[in-house]
């Protein structure tokens, strides 16, 4: 949604709430799920109807830019081979909140294993019926969010098949990536992010 479009829906939005026509709680109401109220929504200039309003990967609360899909996200740089350093953490603005927590994890890959292109990544913890995507991160495109979902069991296990984690050329034989996966969890106070500890894997 452009942003003069996003700006005529917040002056027709206003005008009805003042004059009574509107009787909905606007900061209560989520209409896409991603962790911003419509109100919030309305203040950025995002779109209320779009998790991710400028396209580029990143839902808005996760998106520094989130009208702007030029602008690149924060890049991470993975560390030499051998070693396991974190990435740089999420800064989700204003909400929803970023919390580590040691129930959620990636199982498959395991950290340090050689792994083709493509491959399934499974893991444990979270809420039945929680949504969780990964994140890739490599020298060459820096921390990319990938577009499978996937979900959390009544067992608190989810798979996400299908993830590229190299492109089909440009990446010699040992070249490394760092994993994680992010779950997004509605709880008392607004939408909670979780992120997973990382998972260093390399190209074989």
């Amino acid at each position: 949604m452009k942003l003069k479009h996003s700006v005529v829906i917040a002056m027709i939005t206003s005008l009805m709430l003042v004059s009574g026509c509107v009787q909905q709680d606007v900061a209560k109401v989520d209409s896409d799920g991603d962790g911003w109220s419509d109100e919030q929504e309305l203040k950025a200039g995002t779109d209320s109807e779009n998790k991710d309003t400028d396209s580029d990967g990143y839902w808005d609360p996760l998106d520094e830019n989130p009208l702007d899909p030029e602008i690149p996200v924060p890049k991470v740089t993975p560390s030499p081979a051998g070693t396991v350093q974190p990435t740089t953490q999420l800064t989700p603005t204003p909400t929803p909140t970023t919390v580590s927590t040691p129930e959620f994890e990636i199982t498959s890959p395991t950290d340090g294993s050689s792994i083709p292109r493509l491959i399934d990544v499974k893991g444990h913890g979270g809420e039945p019926g929680a949504e969780i995507r990964i994140h890739v991160c490599t020298d060459e495109e820096g921390d990319r969010l990938r577009f499978n979902v996937g979900y959390s069991d009544d067992d608190g296990n989810w798979q996400l098949e299908d993830i590229m984690i190299w492109d089909a050329k440009g990446y010699p034989m040992g070249e490394e990536a760092v994993l994680y996966a992010v779950m997004a969890v509605s709880e008392p106070g607004g939408m909670h992010i979780y992120r997973s500890e990382n998972v260093t894997v390399f190209f074989t």
